[in-house]
């Protein structure tokens, strides 16, 4: 075996055993986060569970700032370390927490001072809650910037142990303040707490690695880069979130709280298939760095994610409903159908974020607006139908078959492009 097969075959047993680690850890996670949710479900009523799946949901809106932090400190770390100036990287990390922090504190200020409105706006019972989210954000971005540190150098261990931290945390503390009374706003506390007590171990785990530099990370292209990430997010954001938003702010509270019920295998799966997106994205930057190719990568991936959601659809059909009747309560007995076409839309929207990271990670971002569009499409037709549950869910999945539909397209094309290009060359 040559050196370069055999750089390669431990790249690809590091990557093999890095990501099932990953998703593992993710899969623990979820399932941790699954818990609470049932707990709070269980303890709360519909009305006050739709407060605190809210507070999620908000959480998640500002993920578009997290992972663009996350994933420019993954694409260009992992190309300095590639080339051996891991001293750029280190001082690119310490700039992108700067940011982080600084963006963190400007979110918090307007999450906490507009609370009241945000409150009147999607009916909760109390405008406490987004202070204490508030408080949380800026350490939500600063981890962000030391999850990309870690994703980059192909750190799976210590991103796989942030993410069980995380999840233990917030379950425990969570449990605890509920059970002693103080609902919605301990559940928040709780999630608040699990970012400062990640924030600590990310940032211990990332630190500096060495003080070898080269020519330094340009500024400019990665202000570029981050623009680029950011169509790709913009699109996760309203995609992840439009419907939570539009359900909360149109259907009862109760039936705003059922409707969260479902919406959290939506996004059990995405966050499973996210840890696949996650282990590729640096492999494929670093390979593109290096002139390689990786296109079986992509394939292996695409295969990884419907898999994960078959299996969570299949399992939500199967015992979805009768699971949260026993868990939740009656009211929750007969959402099997709605939960497994939830999945199903929702794996579907997580093979175009796949492919869309994917083409991200070699700075093309065609496939980035592919998908903005069909969230944009979505979010259009959500709020055009919204009737009920059923509907809710069928818009979606019509927005994100389309996606599919646009994505298979441009690949044929440029597979027959390539191909012809080839056959021309050789003529």
């Amino acid at each position: 075996m040559t050196a370069p097969e055999l750089a390669s075959s431990r790249v690809g047993r590091r990557l093999v055993g890095g990501g099932s680690m990953l998703a593992i850890a993710m899969l623990v996670a979820n399932i941790g986060n699954y818990g609470l949710n049932l707990f709070l479900g269980r303890v709360l009523t519909p009305a006050e569970f739709s407060d605190a799946n809210l507070m999620v949901t908000f959480l998640f809106s500002l993920t578009s700032i997290a992972l663009c932090l996350q994933l420019v400190a993954a694409r260009f770390i992992s190309r300095s370390d590639e080339l051996g100036f891991e001293g750029d990287s280190d001082l690119l990390a310490r700039r992108l927490r700067r940011i982080a922090l600084g963006s963190g504190v400007v979110t918090a200020v307007v999450l906490a001072g507009a609370s009241s409105f945000w409150s009147t706006i999607f009916q909760t019972a109390s405008s406490w809650p987004f202070v204490i989210l508030a408080v949380g954000i800026p350490f939500w971005l600063v981890q962000a910037v030391g999850r990309g540190v870690m994703q980059a150098r192909l750190m799976f261990g210590p991103l796989a142990l942030s993410f069980v931290v995380e999840m233990v945390t917030r379950l425990g503390l969570g449990v605890l303040l509920v059970t002693m009374g103080f609902g919605v706003e301990g559940a928040t506390v709780a999630l608040t707490a699990s970012f400062v007590v990640t924030t600590v171990v990310v940032g211990i785990a990332s630190r500096s690695r060495s003080p070898r530099t080269g020519n330094g990370i340009d500024r400019a292209e990665v202000r570029a880069y981050a623009g680029l990430v950011s169509v790709l997010l913009i699109g996760q954001i309203i995609a992840n979130n439009s419907d939570i938003f539009v359900a909360k702010a149109y259907f009862t509270p109760t039936d705003a709280g059922i409707y969260a019920a479902v919406a959290l295998v939506g996004r059990a799966v995405f966050f499973l298939a996210w840890s696949v997106a996650t282990v590729i994205f640096p492999v494929v930057a670093r390979r593109h760095a290096a002139g390689r190719e990786s296109s079986e990568v992509l394939r292996f991936g695409i295969l990884a994610v419907i898999g994960i959601g078959a299996t969570c659809a299949v399992g939500a059909l199967w015992l979805g409903g009768p699971a949260l009747g026993f868990v939740l309560g009656p009211e929750y007995s007969d959402l099997s159908i709605p939960l497994a076409a939830y999945a199903g839309t929702t794996t579907l929207f997580a093979i175009g974020n796949l492919v869309a990271s994917y083409r991200l990670s070699q700075s093309l971002v065609t496939e980035s607006w592919y998908l903005l569009g069909a969230a944009v499409l979505q979010l259009v037709l959500v709020l055009i139908w919204h009737s009920d549950m059923t509907t809710l869910i069928a818009m979606q999945g019509i927005a994100m078959a389309f996606l599919i539909l646009a994505l298979g397209s441009r690949s044929m094309t440029r597979t027959w492009i390539s191909n012809r290009s080839r056959k021309e060359a050789f003529q």
